[in-house]
């Protein structure tokens, strides 16, 4: 697929492969939310550690891609949780260099029943010598209430407010820098990057969400003002 059409919108297919179209050094920054947990649960049968392996060469190869789409001295932020960070870990530090691990707090608590969840994490690396463009006081615990699962803007069962990606958004990027998401979801990073005034990538392998992702990018008008005949809640 061509680059060019690539950019500002959602494109459905398999990350794996359209990354493969990115031309070398072309990102400013990557914000992304790969399924957490990845071989540790089976139809609801806690699997092994070792079943990671299965997956392991995915990510290797992803992340290497991920190295040589973006630009040197750019950053990168993937989502993440407890249980997947350490299988994460060791295969983002052959590619990129892993500075912090950012605490994504609720403000509000979870289910649980061994302590109640009330967090979520967030890898940020970097390729080369990135320059910080947020204040030096700017700490690695984010309080940021998510989205209420009973509200009628729940697009996706792992949706992320807009309010935690513009934040990732606005600290590492600039005007018309390209913002890649390879999991795009219900579009909520490529949503966060147009009303900030970026340029953006989505790729999204399921038909429904990327469906859902093209509508809430078609209520955004190009100034990044929502469309008045749009319904609130979807954005």
């Amino acid at each position: 697929m061509k680059f060019e059409d690539m950019i500002n919108t959602i494109t459905l297919g398999n990350s794996y492969e359209l990354i493969k179209d990115i031309p070398d050094n072309s990102i400013d920054l990557i914000v992304t939310d790969p399924p957490y947990c990845v071989g540790t649960t089976s139809n609801g049968k806690k699997g092994k550690w070792l079943d990671n392996n299965i997956i392991m060469p995915f990510f290797d190869s992803l992340f290497k891609e991920f190295n040589r789409v973006l630009k040197d001295n750019t950053a990168c932020y993937i989502n993440t949780d407890w249980r997947t960070y350490p299988f994460l870990y060791p295969i983002i530090q052959k590619y990129l260099d892993v500075k912090n691990l950012i605490v994504w707090d609720y403000e509000w608590i979870k289910a649980g029943s061994h302590y109640r969840f009330s967090y979520e994490l967030i890898i940020y690396c970097t390729k080369g010598d990135c320059k910080r463009k947020f204040s030096a006081s700017e700490r690695d615990v984010w309080r940021i209430k998510p989205i209420n699962f009973t509200s009628k803007n729940k697009l996706h069962n792992a949706q992320k407010p807009i309010e935690l990606v513009s934040k990732m958004i606005n600290n590492s990027s600039v005007t018309n820098d390209i913002v890649l998401d390879c999991f795009s979801g219900s579009g909520t990073t490529c949503v966060a990057a147009k009303k900030l005034g970026r340029q953006f990538i989505g790729i999204e392998i399921d038909t429904e969400y990327y469906k859902i992702g093209i509508d809430r990018l078609n209520s955004i008008a190009d100034n990044g003002q929502i469309s008045f005949d749009t319904d609130i809640n979807k954005i």
